[in-house]
Formats: C-alpha cells, sequence, structure tokens
C-alpha cells in the first residue's frame, strides 16, 4: 500500500467516528407518555386520592449522582400523565410518595376492606358499658372491641373478678354505625395458661345488631355475653428468638416496645390482604403489657372457640416491634421511632412448623459510603442509600422512609416527609426531599409479598405479608 492510500484509509477512519457522533446526536432519544392512577378501592367502592394539587414528576437519573426532572400532572380523578419521559428506569414523584419504576403504566391503587366514609371518633366522645354473664375477670383479661366495617379496634380494662363490665370509658377509634351496614363485635379475651405463658383466648362474645355512636357524646352499650365454646386448638409453636433477634437489628439502640403473636379471624377472604381490623382469636401480649417473647419455643396447643361465619379466614400473625430514640440539634428531650417485624399468615403452625421471620432486615445498610446507623454529617443534600437483601427470606420490594428531625422549644419530634419505594438494592435521594440545616432519619424496610406482582401492582398486598425494618442515625446533610 503506497503512502498516498494510507493517507487516504486513515482519513476515512477519522472521519467516521465523527459522522457517526452527528448522526447519533441528530436523533432524539424515544420517549413516552407515562400515565396511571391513585385509588383506594374501599368496601363501598373506589376512592380517587385528589392529584390536581399534588406534585407531578418523573425524575430520571442523570449519570451523576441526581435527576432530571420531568413535570407532570394529576387530577381529583386520581389519574395522573408525564409526557416525554425517556424508556429505562425513573423515580415517579406523586406527592411525597416516590416509585422506582419503568413501566409507562403504572397501577398505584391500594385496597382497603373497610367504609371509606370511617370517622374517627372526636376526643369528647366515650362509651358506658352494661354488660354482663361474662367470665370471672382476671388480672390480664382485656375486653376487645372491633368493627372490621370501619377498621375499628380498641382495647378497655376490666375488674378483677367481676363478671359484669360496666363504666364510661373515653373512645378513641373509628365510629360504630349498624346504620351502614357495620357490625361491631365485642370480646372477653381470657388468659389461658400455656406452659407458664399468658395466652389471651376470645372466651365471651356479644355481636350487638343495633350499635350507633354519636360523635363527641356518650353511647351506651347494654347486653348480654354468650360463652364461645372451644372446641378447635391453635398450636403456639413460635420461633421468639428470632423474631426477636430481627426486630433489634434494627438500630443498635433499638429496645423492645412489645412483642406479639397470634390467630386473628379475617371478615371474608385475604386475597387483597390482611386490609382491615380483624377479632383476636388467640394472643400473647394483645395489650402489650407481657413480658417480652423471645424463645424458640413449641408452648402446645391452646383451646380456642370461632364464633364467625365460616367466610372468615383464619390468619396467624406477629408483630415485634422497638423504638431508638433521637435528639434534634439543639433539644433537651428526646422523640421515639417505632420499628419492628411483622407478619401475617394464612399457613398456620403446626408442631413442626412454627410461626417464624419470613423475612429479616437488609444487610449492611450504608449512606453513601458511611455507616448508616451511626450519627453522621456532610453527607449531601441527595445521598444514595445502599445495602445488600436480607439473609432470611426473600424482598420483593423495599421501602425508604425519610422522617424529618426538628428541635421545638426543647422538644425533638419525628415526622415521615418522603416514602420512597424500589425493587433494587440502592436508591438516591431526589432533590427538594432533604434541606441544608436540618437533621434526618431514615428507615429501610424489607417487604415480603409472595405471588403478587409488585412491578405492576407495587402497593397491593396478598394474603401473605412480612415487613422488617432498620433504621439509621441521626443524618445532617
Amino acid at each position: 500500500m503506497n503512502r498516498a492510500s494510507r493517507i487516504v484509509i486513515l482519513l476515512c477512519l477519522w472521519l467516521v467516528p465523527a459522522s457517526w457522533a452527528q448522526l447519533e446526536n441528530s436523533i432524539p432519544a424515544p420517549t413516552r407518555t407515562v400515565s396511571g392512577t391513585r385509588i383506594g378501592h374501599y368496601k363501598d367502592g373506589p376512592v380517587p386520592i385528589d392529584l390536581s394539587t399534588r406534585t407531578i414528576a418523573a425524575l430520571v437519573p442523570n449519570g451523576v449522582g441526581s435527576y432530571w426532572t420531568i413535570s407532570g400532572t394529576g387530577t381529583d380523578a386520581g389519574t395522573f400523565s408525564i409526557p416525554n419521559v425517556p424508556y429505562g428506569y425513573y423515580l415517579l414523584q406523586l406527592g411525597g410518595r416516590y416509585l422506582w419504576t419503568k413501566n409507562t403504566v403504572i397501577n398505584a391503587d391500594f385496597d382497603f376492606a373497610f367504609r371509606s366514609s370511617a370517622v374517627t371518633a372526636d376526643p369528647a366522645t366515650t362509651l358506658t358499658f352494661n354488660l354482663s354473664n361474662l367470665s370471672p375477670w382476671q388480672t390480664n383479661d382485656v375486653l376487645e372491641l372491633v368493627d372490621p366495617s370501619v377498621n375499628a379496634f380498641q382495647l378497655f380494662p376490666g375488674t378483677e373478678g367481676e363478671t359484669t363490665f360496666t363504666g364510661t370509658f373515653p373512645y378513641s377509634t373509628n365510629l360504630n354505625d349498624s346504620t351502614q351496614g357495620d357490625k361491631t363485635y365485642l370480646l372477653q379475651e381470657s388468659t389461658q395458661y400455656v406452659s407458664g405463658y399468658p395466652l389471651l383466648v376470645a372466651s365471651r362474645g356479644l355481636f350487638p345488631s343495633n350499635f350507633t355512636q354519636v360523635d363527641g357524646a356518650d353511647t351506651q352499650l347494654t347486653g348480654r355475653f354468650r360463652a364461645i365454646e372451644p372446641t378447635q386448638k391453635f398450636r403456639s409453636n413460635v420461633n421468639g428468638a428470632d423474631l426477636a433477634a430481627a426486630t433489634l437489628a434494627a438500630n443498635p439502640g433499638a429496645t423492645f416496645v412489645s412483642t406479639f403473636f397470634g390467630l386473628d379471624v379475617f371478615p371474608g377472604s385475604m386475597a387483597r390482604g390482611f386490609i382491615a381490623a380483624a377479632p383476636d382469636l388467640v394472643s400473647y401480649s394483645l395489650n402489650g403489657d407481657a413480658a417480652p417473647f423471645t424463645v424458640n419455643a413449641d408452648l402446645g396447643d391452646v383451646l380456642y372457640g370461632n364464633p364467625f361465619p365460616k367466610t372468615f379466614t383464619l390468619c396467624a400473625l406477629y408483630q415485634y416491634s422497638a423504638q431508638t430514640s433521637y435528639l434534634a440539634p439543639g433539644a433537651s428531650s428526646p422523640a421515639a421511632i417505632t420499628t419492628g417485624v411483622y407478619g401475617n399468615t394464612v399457613a398456620l403452625p403446626t408442631s413442626t412448623r412454627p410461626l417464624r421471620l419470613m423475612v429479616g432486615t437488609v444487610v449492611q445498610p450504608a449512606v453513601g459510603r458511611a455507616d448508616f446507623v451511626a450519627n453522621q454529617s456532610g453527607m449531601g443534600l441527595m445521598p444514595t442509600l445502599s445495602w445488600k437483601p436480607p439473609n432470611v427470606g426473600i424482598a420483593h420490594a423495599y421501602q425508604v422512609l425519610v422522617y424529618q428531625v426538628t428541635n421545638t422549644d426543647g422538644i425533638t419530634a419525628a415526622t415521615a416527609i418522603a416514602r420512597l419505594q424500589t425493587q433494587g438494592t440502592s436508591i438516591t435521594i431526589p432533590p427538594n426531599v432533604l434541606i441544608a440545616g436540618q437533621a434526618y432519619v431514615f428507615q429501610i424496610t424489607t417487604i415480603y409479598r409472595p405471588g403478587v406482582n409488585v412491578a405492576a401492582n407495587p402497593y397491593r398486598l396478598g394474603p401473605v405479608v412480612a415487613t422488617a425494618d432498620v433504621i439509621s442515625g441521626l443524618m445532617q446533610p
């Protein structure tokens, strides 16, 4: 090859990449219009979330630890749309809720099995009982009022030795109204010792057919309890040590609040999850005053009765809780944030299959390259949180909850300000969430939802659900 020919070839090789780059830059990246819904599905029908006044946006990673923001619009009908979103993953923002997704159409709907018109009682509301034919009251007994139709749940203390239940009590949950089809259940949860542990079993029941409360006033409730015959067995085989260890793994400063496990009966199918208050048939530390259950032990069978229809679903569950205290800069009084492990399952424990931890906490959480559980400063306004999957169970999704920790007259307050969900193992906090000079805490929750397509239905549940939390130290950007 002569020299002239070589120069021509080299010149062509030098020119070709430049022309390709010019051609590539002249073709716009393909985009789509992202759209979807945020609608609550209640017992009495769908209720859209008003998105017309919330920030709607797609936050697209820019490759250097931040995002490009593409604004969208929402409606009061619970619909939204965002034009010109590039294909690939992005962080969908619906107000203070964020979802890491690549979908073009987003179903951000959720389900509740109670009516949407439920009203929480005014602080002046009271309830006066005049109830008879109870089992002789024991020290640890409680009276349980539960109404799945309005998600009402409250416990009331009685007097030892009494077979009547009388008196006026403050009422603080949702109001019951039988004229709207609500069904209220009253249960005496009586103490039954099993291998030395005090479990509560529903021993007496009263299901009033006409019970409507008046908000801000007193309502009388009179009736005679009926015995619930203990014809069934619940195997109280529980891996409490494993549940306790996962609970305290939330943070080195975490301390126990309560350890609960039991058998509930859910009104109807649990295909959409445990999405309303439900009556307790068997429980440990229902009112949170029993000693922490922290052993892996098969306590044996608990005799119980089930007075509810066969259409109700039996469900075993556990809920272990801990608290970690935080002190805002300049404050003298701390605030505690509650974390824990939770699980519900339709697979009841047996002598060979205990009620066990279904999903554990994330492993090696970090803020940037810094220790997640230690107090940190200078991590910036858009830090990246990362972690590894749990050692127990499968994580179908993760949630990051951002608390702002503030000082008001020396008193610390912790307020949740943003909620992010992803199926990955890292996420960068979006812009305008953190503010310089403020303090924050991050909580990472492992989410287990077998049988649910979490990518297509990120906020919908199923008959088996479990979560486990870790929580950070105090973070100052």
